[in-house]
């Protein structure tokens, strides 16, 4: 049975998600439109977080360069496989990379009401309590602080999942698995249900919209990889299953997204955008 994610400690393929270097054209427009638009950029001096930064890719080309007078940023992520990936190819000295998971604020009471800025992208669709984890965020920042939130409320990759692992072929394999599914997904939540949520935890909000949001990926191979990367039923497979699983994982979330009309690949996402600001 599929049910809500479960633990964000998760088996993702690091090596081949950091070759995917180029984030999507919908982050590129969050973090370099909509952001400084906002007035979230700054050039005070800052203590930065970036939490689910995966290979650290985005940490270190896109939004570090946000805050030229950066103090210094922590960057973390849940799965130990990224943050190695991280350390080896996304080095910078004013970054330090931690594996920690936002739910549990005991691996990152350190930081408590030190950071000023906080981003987290299509990180938050992952939590199993997306409530715990905004709490969280909220003693991390001081007074003032503010934190940028942007991540898939559902999709046809959840779609896609779905049914390539209630394939006959596949589903053995698959006893009690966490299929990272978030409670967006099955409750159809909006804006408004995050704005209620967040104001109840005490944060002002800035900005909070729920938009459908298109991607158009370069290559079948491109998107066959990106997906295939962050699975989490990839880790049940034996390795003789795994292209079949790959592929037929490509061609479900594909049926829900279609393709441009000169043949590339699309991801449509129902995704959420979120500014708060920790109360003076």
């Amino acid at each position: 049975m599929f049910s809500p994610a479960q633990s964000t400690t998760m088996l993702f393929d690091a090596e081949l998600y950091n070759s995917l270097d180029k984030p999507w054209e919908t982050i590129l427009q969050f973090l370099g439109k909509t952001l400084p638009d906002l007035g979230f950029t700054s050039e005070e001096p800052e203590v930065v977080m970036d939490v689910g930064c995966g290979p650290g890719y985005l940490s270190k080309n896109y939004i570090l360069p946000c805050f030229p007078n950066l103090q210094a940023m922590i960057a973390l992520d849940a799965w130990p496989g990224m943050i190695e990936e991280a350390k080896t190819q996304h080095p910078h000295p004013r970054i330090t990379y931690a594996v920690a998971d936002i739910e549990d604020r005991s691996t990152v009471q350190r930081w408590e009401g030190e950071i000023t800025k906080l981003t987290a992208v299509h990180s938050f669709n992952w939590l199993k309590s997306q409530r715990r984890g905004f709490e969280t965020v909220h003693g991390l920042l001081k007074r003032g602080g503010e934190a940028a939130f942007y991540f898939p409320l559902d999709g046809p990759y959840y779609d896609g999942m779905i049914v390539t692992g209630s394939d006959p072929k596949f589903r053995p394999y698959f006893q009690n698995p966490d299929y990272c599914v978030p409670e967006s997904y099955y409750n159809n939540y909006d804006s408004l249900h995050y704005q209620k949520m967040l104001m109840d935890i005490g944060f002002k909000i800035i900005h909070c919209k729920d938009e459908m949001k298109e991607d158009i990926l370069s290559s079948d191979e491109e998107f066959r990889d990106v997906f295939y990367s962050v699975c989490p039923l990839v880790k049940h497979l034996p390795d003789h299953l795994k292209k079949d699983f790959k592929e037929q994982l490509f061609r479900n979330i594909l049926k829900f997204n279609g393709r441009t009309e000169d043949g590339r690949p699309i991801n449509r996402c129902k995704m959420v955008e979120i500014l708060v600001r920790k109360e003076e």
